[in-house]
């Protein structure tokens, strides 16, 4: 492994000497070929280190529930799906419903009785995270109806997670490895079909796509998929990064680093960076949707999500309707 990591030195030093003595059409063309080998070897040492985190941290037995339905609805917090539920709110219930996070806290929650939730953040198991533990109260009182509740397998290891959920027998535990794969299209699909790896999940919104994906949908619609948190931080006169997040039920102000900036360090570079990994999130997860032959469609009002085709559920309701005309939720 050694050797992979000198090698990968080398070209990553070749390349930006020759970036300042390229001048004819064949130093361009070697110039290419450096950058191929060099991503290539990347491929081989992600691919090798990806077998060993799934051969060490994930659990061969998990299972995902295979649907009898085709389409199915996800439903991202952002602002724009307040908008969606006032104007799209007939196209969801014809469909299978993700919902994901705080939802159940809105009276949507009870109104359209989502099949699927899916939780990721680890603060569901913090005690001490008032909001988290609410909605988690919120969903073991709502839930009158059959649903599959996707959570990391870390979750069931915490006892007082899983002895509140099994208190209501209509909730049915579902989890998953979030164990973070890369490497070759093809291993890493592999994994990915056999949910033992998956995508990096910056937001919560990719492994439920993921998972949309994994349990046979091939028509699969994004909803208040806003993605707009660079536009909602701004940074202060005391060099302070200062959020607001805001959800389709709320907006909160808060500040990402009080008291800790320090010169030399940036925390919007980290911002921005994690703003990255999101987005590649989707990038990953489209190429694994085209494999499947599965189609992934963006109707949020508003989105910074570019990978996925956007539509606007206005022009093909009626097209939807005569396709799927006994869809039920």
């Amino acid at each position: 492994m050694i050797f992979f990591y000198v090698g990968f030195s080398l070209v990553k030093e070749w390349k930006e000497i020759f970036t300042f003595v390229i001048d004819s059409k064949k130093n361009r063309i070697l110039l290419q070929k450096l950058i191929n080998f060099q991503v290539f070897f990347q491929k081989i040492s992600d691919s090798i280190i990806s077998i060993l985190k799934v051969l060490f941290f994930s659990k061969f037995t998990v299972k995902v529930p295979k649907s009898s339905n085709s389409v199915c609805s996800i439903l991202g917090n952002g602002p724009s799906l307040k908008t969606t539920l006032e104007k799209d709110l007939d196209f969801i219930k014809k469909t299978e419903i993700f919902c994901l996070n705080h939802f159940s806290i809105t009276d949507f929650y009870s109104q359209l009785q989502p099949k699927n939730y899916l939780l990721l953040d680890p603060a569901f198991l913090d005690k001490n995270h008032l909001p988290c533990q609410k909605t988690i109260d919120i969903l073991i009182e709502k839930t009158k109806w059959e649903i599959n509740l996707f959570v990391p397998n870390s979750f069931l290891k915490n006892p007082i997670f899983s002895e509140r959920i099994i208190r209501n027998s209509f909730i049915k535990l579902i989890p998953y490895n979030y164990t973070i794969v890369r490497g070759f299209d093809g291993l890493v699909h592999w994994f990915f079909r056999k949910n033992l790896g998956m995508p990096q999940c910056q937001n919560v919104m990719v492994p439920t796509l993921f998972y949309a994906l994994n349990m046979g949908f091939r028509e699969i619609y994004l909803f208040g998929a806003d993605h707009s948190f660079h536009e909602e931080f701004t940074l202060d006169e005391n060099n302070q990064i200062v959020g607001n997040h805001k959800h389709f039920y709320e907006s909160k102000t808060y500040n990402t680093h009080a008291g800790l900036n320090q010169v030399g360090f940036s925390y919007m570079s980290r911002q921005f960076l994690s703003l990255h990994k999101a987005f590649y999130g989707y990038e990953v997860l489209s190429k694994y949707a085209n494999s499947l032959q599965a189609k992934v469609k963006n109707a949020s009002v508003r989105s910074y999500i570019d990978v996925f085709e956007k539509v606007k559920i206005e022009k093909i309701e009626d097209e939807f309707f005569q396709k799927y005309p006994l869809i039920t939720s």
